[in-house]
């Protein structure tokens, strides 16, 4: 589990921003959060490179919360208000959070622990989100951030490669014969001999939401998937604990893993699935210095979104009406996650926690639209 994982505190200084964080840790578990006019929560997959712009790199202005904290905690206390609230857990939790404080019709936050939580205005200014919005409307707006592409993190002690077609993919995930993808006596799907146990990360995540758009499933069979499968904090290779297992992840966590950047749960014994034989990873390049492969696609264009693709960009989640306000405090905000996310600065965290950059970063015209989700 996450909260069982021991993240390193660190400092960038602007002398190892210039030789490119040379044995410099850049997470940090919690915010340095005095003084800071604006909070931001929401997803595990992006919350480590956040860590790095927000507590040694360039954007100070920004309290970037995780989803899930080193020491277990499950709540954050808020700057503005000094209200505690359960902590939001990825993507979805983020967005709703954001709405909660921005919806003048309803301010109410259900969080994880069922419980729920009046905010107003400014408490969240900020939503983490590793999928596209699911709700019509113009209130809320996803900023292009970077790119990241999905695919599956496995164990095995046989040091097997696999490269799964999309199809194999639905196959495995429902336990449904799909190409090479055969089900075998107990029910479990297994490729070219190799038996899979598919396991997923929590329903609020946006790993989890990306993985059934791009896998084109509905719904997860608990004969398949059974709900001890389910569940699980994102981007942990913890999860994996007998071959076999398998579970969507992040390429981009991988490699920031394997950098240093953030604390690493990978062992030799688990692996990254090809995706119709495009490597996740940049096959010239090492640790610590991995860098995103052809699963990743062009950084100029958007990648299409549903069944089969496995690049994706990842947002900002911010009130729509701060693109023209021209008050203080919306203004620096939105300088905070445009301008200052094109810094070289900026770009050098980004590329360390294995995301590729965007031609398009903080672009408005190219902002995905979205109603309050709360």
């Amino acid at each position: 589990m996450r909260s069982n994982i021991i993240k390193k505190a660190g400092a960038v200084t602007a002398s190892a921003l210039v030789l490119g964080f040379a044995g410099v840790s850049l997470a940090s578990a919690e915010p340095a959060s005095s003084g800071r006019p604006y909070a931001a929560v929401g997803s595990d997959t992006t919350q480590g490179v956040w860590n790095g712009l927000t507590n040694g790199g360039p954007i100070r202005s920004i309290a970037s919360w995780d989803a899930f904290a080193a020491d277990g905690s499950t709540t954050i206390t808020l700057n503005t208000s000094g209200q505690t609230i359960a902590r939001p857990n990825g993507s979805g939790s983020g967005v709703k959070a954001l709405s909660a404080a921005e919806n003048p019709n309803n301010h109410v936050f259900i969080g994880q622990d069922k419980q729920t939580y009046t905010l107003k205005p400014g408490d969240i200014s900020v939503a983490r989100s590793s999928s596209a919005p699911s709700k019509a409307g113009n209130e809320l707006i996803f900023l292009p951030f970077a790119r990241d592409a999905m695919t599956f993190a496995y164990k095995d002690s046989q040091n097997r490669a696999l490269d799964l077609s999309p199809e194999e993919i639905q196959g495995i995930f429902s336990c449904t014969p799909k190409g090479r993808v055969t089900i075998n006596a107990e029910g479990k799907p297994v490729v070219d001999g190799f038996v899979l146990t598919p396991k997923v990360p929590n329903a609020a995540s946006g790993t989890y939401s990306f993985f059934m758009k791009a896998a084109a499933l509905t719904s997860l069979d608990s004969t398949c998937v059974p709900p001890a499968n389910q569940g699980f904090p994102e981007n942990n290779a913890e999860v994996l604990v007998n071959d076999g297992d398998i579970v969507p992840f992040s390429a981009a966590q991988w490699i920031a893993q394997n950098n240093g950047a953030i604390q690493n749960t990978t062992s030799a014994q688990h692996h990254l699935a090809d995706i119709a034989s495009r490597k996740a990873i940049d096959p010239a390049s090492a640790a610590p210095t991995l860098r995103p492969g052809p699963l990743f696609g062009d950084p100029t264009v958007a990648p299409p979104v549903g069944f089969g693709s496995y690049a994706r960009d990842v947002f900002n989640v911010v009130p729509a009406r701060i693109a023209s306000s021209t008050a203080t405090e919306d203004v620096v905000l939105r300088n905070s996650i445009t301008t200052l996310l094109k810094t070289t600065a900026s770009k050098r965290i980004i590329n360390k926690f294995g995301f590729m950059n965007l031609e398009y970063v903080g672009d408005w015209a190219a902002g995905k639209p979205s109603g309050y989700t709360n």
